[in-house]
């Protein structure tokens, strides 16, 4: 479906879901539902894929890409988002959990996140 959605530049709107490789951030910004993953622009909710263009005489000519759902969606983990969390488990090195609040508010979808734990020495250069 990555590649119908990145092909579909037209007015038309196309369902994504969360990890689905929107476009190029060379290209677009990530707007509502989206998020830019070093080159890529990814979404982070389930909806439908939507540009908009920039306004008229912004300096960024780049087109905004936005994924709406159909219905409302509460608080949505974003990277650097600070989230309070249920760990539900615990492994040798990583625990999984429910994620409950993002920034400060209510998700009114369950998300499930993991924690890896690691040494410095396990970060690549």
């Amino acid at each position: 479906m990555a590649a119908t959605a990145m092909e579909h530049d037209g007015g038309g709107e196309e369902v994504v879901t969360p990890g689905e490789l929107l476009g190029n951030s060379s290209s677009l910004l990530a707007g509502h539902g989206a998020y830019a993953d070093g080159r890529s622009v990814r979404a982070s909710v389930t909806g439908h894929r939507r540009l908009v263009p920039p306004p008229p005489g912004s300096t960024d000519q780049r087109s905004t890409v936005e994924v709406v759902g159909h219905k409302a969606h509460g608080a949505v983990p974003q990277p650097g988002s600070v989230v309070i969390a249920r760990v539900t488990k615990v492994m040798a090195r990583m625990a999984s959990a429910d994620i409950m609040c993002v920034d400060s508010k209510a998700v009114k979808e369950k998300f499930t996140g993991m924690i890896r734990w690691y040494t410095g020495s396990d970060q690549l250069d």
